[in-house]
């Protein structure tokens, strides 16, 4: 089923071909994991956020409109899902075993890549994080358009489907994220 259109898969499944929801999943599960990553930060909770994603989308299917693109439908239930998430997550905080708390100090890894600098995964790792940071700290409004535009690599104009407002307000809001990311950055730089 690689040719195949989404709109086609999306009528078989509504035909009664539940396995050709699959070929929908294995289309989108990356990019939605990626879209769900950036919002949340976290990969476990990611990784949920995804699952409930298709699970929601498989179960609403019937109320797809053919008439748009089926991965801005998607990326909607996403980006609410994460948004529902973080909502949940703010009025009752979590405390992880992963967190920095919990870990040994003073044990690294050998590393099994001998091609690896330990210093540069230490600095890309630290201004993922940081990055990261910045993206969380910002309105849900001006994340959900920074993600998708500048992170995940849409259009204007798919944001503006996804989001379900002009395409204006997206360049709007894109604007004002990287105006507040770049204030946020040289903040947390020093």
């Amino acid at each position: 089923m690689d040719g195949i259109t989404d709109q086609a898969v999306v009528e078989k499944v509504l035909a009664g071909d539940m396995d050709a929801f699959s070929v929908l999943v294995d289309r989108y599960q990356d990019r939605i994991f990626s879209a769900v990553l950036n919002y949340v930060s976290n990969r476990d909770d990611a990784v949920d956020i995804t699952q409930e994603a298709f699970v929601k989308a498989y179960t609403k299917l019937r109320s797809f409109n053919s008439g748009s693109a089926f991965y801005t439908w998607l990326y909607r239930i996403a980006i609410n899902a994460a948004i529902d998430y973080l909502r949940k997550r703010k009025t009752r905080p979590e405390d992880s075993l992963d967190d920095e708390k919990y870990t040994d100090v003073g044990f690294e890894p050998v590393s099994h890549d001998p091609g690896a600098d330990p210093e540069k995964v230490v600095i890309r790792g630290e201004q993922i994080r940081v990055m990261r940071k910045a993206i969380s700290s910002l309105s849900d409004k001006l994340k959900s358009a920074v993600v998708l535009h500048d992170v995940e690599g849409l259009s204007q104009e798919e944001v503006a489907e996804i989001l379900k407002v002009p395409v204006g307000t997206v360049k709007s809001r894109v604007s004002r994220a990287r105006a507040e990311l770049r204030y946020l950055l040289r903040k947390y730089a020093g």
